[in-house]
């Protein structure tokens, strides 16, 4: 159904994105173009890499959420909404509650992407000690970087400190006990991601973490299918954008052409 066009300059909102393990802000580089003009995307960085690859890896929780609502503080007091592929979407939702907790704003929208819901995790906690055969498995599983890149001793001595770095976070991710979020969530996950594949719960457990509706979609991919199936993504991404922006009382139909 078409809808008229969002007035940009009454109503607009600001989508904060967060990368998968080892990624970096580039993953989004080209989303802006494909999205809604009333969407203003915001790539969120990750130390270690991009514009922050000076800055040593992150181990800890409270020091990568403090970095990162620092980064966002400028935008909250409008309409934003978050989403994260992967550990993105973990990082995604404990910034979602740290901003509620300290600014008093909740996102209007959140997506999750090919992530295992947060009470579905099982903490593993050696990724920064573990054997790298052991790390390059893990990795295998995901089928997240070619074999040759993995047998390449100069590019995995430049990246696996990264990687450790966001594997910990993801392994030493503890569940708090806190308020769900009010916001609808989208959730999408890849039919051939064995990773998510083993819990069948871990996706639709998502459902946990907002009292308002939860949309899932599966897509017939593995577990990077934010690159694979990009332009599927996006689509989904804009178009559940939209009905929450809409469902929250904006007082315009956002359009669903993009710019």
């Amino acid at each position: 159904m078409d809808v008229p066009a969002l007035n940009q300059t009454s109503a607009s909102l600001t989508l904060f994105c967060l990368p998968y393990a080892g990624g970096s802000a580039a993953v989004y580089r080209d989303w802006q173009t494909r999205l809604p003009g009333w969407v203003r995307l915001k790539a969120l960085h990750i130390p270690g890499r991009g514009v922050r690859y000076e800055m040593p890896p992150m181990h800890g929780w409270p020091e990568l959420l403090d970095l990162l609502v620092e980064d966002v503080q400028s935008s909250v007091s409008q309409p934003f909404a978050i989403f994260g592929h992967s550990m993105g979407a973990l990082v995604g939702i404990e910034l979602a509650h740290a901003i509620r907790s300290r600014y008093g704003h909740a996102p209007i929208w959140f997506g999750a992407s090919a992530c295992k819901a947060p009470g579905s995790r099982e903490r593993k906690l050696d990724w920064l000690s573990c054997p790298e055969e052991e790390f390059f498995d893990q990795m295998r599983v995901l089928n997240g970087m070619p074999e040759e890149l993995l047998q390449n001793r100069e590019f995995m001595e430049l990246v696996l400190p990264i990687l450790r770095a966001d594997f910990h976070l993801c392994g030493s991710y503890e569940l708090r006990d806190r308020e769900p979020l009010e916001c609808p969530m989208l959730v999408l996950g890849g039919s051939q991601d064995l990773e998510i594949a083993r819990s069948s719960e871990s996706l639709s457990a998502w459902a946990r973490e907002t009292r308002a509706p939860l949309e899932r979609r599966e897509l017939d991919a593995g577990h990077f299918f934010i690159n694979t199936h990009r332009d599927t993504v996006i689509s989904l991404v804009a178009d559940s954008l939209a009905r929450a922006f809409h469902s929250r009382g904006s007082g315009v139909l956002p359009s669903r052409s993009y710019a």
